[in-house]
């Protein structure tokens, strides 16, 4: 019609994944949009994800391989806040999946389920995004905050109690001349409330955009290495446009994460984990095809990590 737009992208194969997206553009009234996805993959991931740290010593497991399967609908209503920020409200149901081989039930050695779940919440996001390029901005400011409140579950492990999420994201871009531009970037987040289930806590590492639920990219480290239910992340990106559309990025990033860390101040201390990276990008009609090398001095490891084509 006129005034909305419906998309959806699916990619097949070992993670099959699909992103639905309706919306009915009102203007400066209150929009409609209703939004459907499926996720799921397959990660050898930090235990402390989905285990307390008794069941971590009992076992002996430092790290699980899980396969997760994330299937998430959304009804929201979104409207213009002050001419210039977005302002969303919102309706979420969440089936989450977490199963895994590693460490096996006592019925015929098959997988265990840690979360076998039905979710439903509510959602505000207030937003404000000026950046000239998503994926390679030259100039502009970002603010992006979110609040989730968790209202009820199925409750496959008989622990739910009522919970939330608090997290933003601040960033401004800078140009210091036609080629070189940086982008400063601060994250954090944390939970409220005493439910025990960990599956949904913020998990730290990787590289890339659009992660669902609280996965957090950070350079230096694998997907899903650093878990707990607080973080603080900033982040400095230089980026020298050498050739039209070609990009040499340097990059670091520095955080706490852990739980109960705004309670004990160490949000505000001397960060724990780093790391660095080196990437060659070009800026392609299919979407960014990028290389980086990563490098964490706590690990003592790097990491290579590539993307081909659009994010979602």
């Amino acid at each position: 019609f006129n005034n909305d737009v419906a998309s959806l992208d699916i990619i097949l194969g070992d993670n099959v994944r699909y992103n639905f997206d309706y919306y009915i553009d009102k203007g400066f009234y209150w929009s409609i949009g209703l939004r459907s996805r499926f996720n799921r993959f397959e990660k050898n991931v930090n235990a402390s994800l989905l285990l307390s740290e008794d069941d971590i010593q009992q076992f002996g497991v430092n790290k699980l391989d899980i396969e997760l399967d994330d299937f998430t609908n959304q009804f929201f209503l979104q409207t213009l806040f002050r001419r210039d920020f977005s302002l969303t409200l919102g309706l979420e149901h969440k089936r989450l999946n977490i199963s895994s081989e590693t460490i096996l039930s006592n019925q015929d050695d098959e997988e265990i389920y840690f979360e076998k779940s039905d979710f439903f919440s509510v959602f505000g996001q207030l937003k404000l995004d000026t950046y000239d390029h998503k994926y390679f901005p030259k100039r502009g400011f970002l603010f992006d905050g979110h609040f989730q409140l968790f209202l009820s579950s199925s409750d496959f492990n008989n622990n739910f109690s009522e919970f939330s999420f608090a997290k933003a994201r601040i960033g401004y871009a800078i140009p210091f001349s036609d080629k070189l531009s940086a982008v400063i970037e601060s994250r954090g987040g944390f939970k409220i409330g005493d439910d025990s289930n960990n599956s949904l806590n913020f998990a730290l590492g990787g590289y890339g955009n659009d992660f669902i639920n609280n996965f957090v990219p950070f350079l230096g480290y694998d997907f899903i290495s650093l878990t707990g239910d607080g973080f603080v992340k900033g982040s400095l990106h230089l980026d020298y446009e050498w050739l039209k559309k070609h990009h040499i990025i340097l990059a670091a990033n520095f955080a706490n994460v852990g739980d109960d860390i705004f309670n004990d101040g160490e949000w505000f201390t001397a960060p724990d984990y780093s790391g660095y990276a080196f990437g060659y990008s070009l800026d392609t009609f299919l979407g960014p095809l990028e290389a980086k090398v990563t490098y964490s001095p706590e690990t003592k490891k790097s990491i290579w990590f590539f993307n081909l084509g659009f994010w979602f």
